[in-house]
């Protein structure tokens, strides 16, 4: 299989799943627990409970199959009302309930994900720098003003046309990878303006890497307003263009 070939069958992979039932495409609403909440279209009364949700009332839930009205919720269950797909987020000390609509209009108008065209000049050398322990990054985020304390794993340093960057990787609770956040000179022209995710595998320890910036996508708040998604650190933001990888939902 050629370097073209597997990037587009990694293309439709991305196509498929995030209009697939629990896809980026299908969540509706992240509904953060503030004291107990009603949740709009969903039946019961919800609050946080340590590291996980209470609930009552919920006549039609459904946790790992099983009819459960009132309960501790954690987030490793599978939670249901319909069709309907619930599930429970953690981001700092807030707990939020999210809903994934398979029949969202956003499942229906979607007619792709517009990508650069795969070329083998974007996969770079890098050499990863691991970062001191204990280390964190307080980050902003998209279409909220939640600011997060990440840890950081790392730097990634590679030169493009003689020009060296620098990208900070986060971890943000994808386990072994490494999550690079950033903007480049096509962010808000030729691609979304928020930011584009690049997830590496993270390292064991410091040393030369590749990078294929045409695995770089889209966050998920470029497929629903319900996300938020955190934005590139002042040193993830490129002067050059990175034309590699995913562009614009279609």
């Amino acid at each position: 299989m050629t370097f073209v070939d597997e990037w587009q069958d990694w293309h439709a992979g991305r196509e498929a799943a995030v209009s697939a039932p629990g896809g980026d495409l299908t969540l509706t609403g992240t509904h953060w627990l503030v004291g107990r909440t009603g949740i709009e279209g969903l039946p019961g009364t919800w609050w946080a409970d340590g590291t996980g949700v209470r609930v009552s009332g919920a006549d039609g839930l459904l946790v790992d199959g099983a009819p459960t009205a009132e309960g501790l919720l954690r987030a490793d269950q599978r939670l249901m009302v319909g069709d309907v797909e619930l599930k429970i987020i953690r981001r700092g000390d807030d707990l939020a309930v999210r809903t994934y609509d398979p029949h969202a209009p956003a499942v229906a108008r979607f007619a792709g994900i517009d990508a650069f065209a795969p070329d083998p000049a974007w996969v770079v050398s890098a050499e990863f720098t691991p970062a001191e322990g204990g280390r964190t990054l307080r980050t902003a985020h998209s279409h909220s003003d939640r600011l997060v304390d990440y840890p950081v794993v790392g730097t990634f340093t590679f030169t493009v046309d003689g020009r060296q960057a620098d990208l900070v990787a986060l971890y943000t609770g994808h386990e072994g990878e490494a999550h690079i956040t950033f903007r480049d000179a096509t962010s808000g022209r030729e691609s979304y303006g928020a930011a584009r995710f690049l997830f590496v595998p993270l390292p064991p320890t410091a040393g030369p890497v590749t990078l294929d910036f045409n695995r770089t996508t889209l966050p998920p708040c470029a497929f629903s307003d319900a996300f938020i998604c955190p934005l590139p650190p002042p040193g993830n933001v490129l002067p050059f263009a990175v034309r590699a990888g995913e562009k614009v939902v279609c």
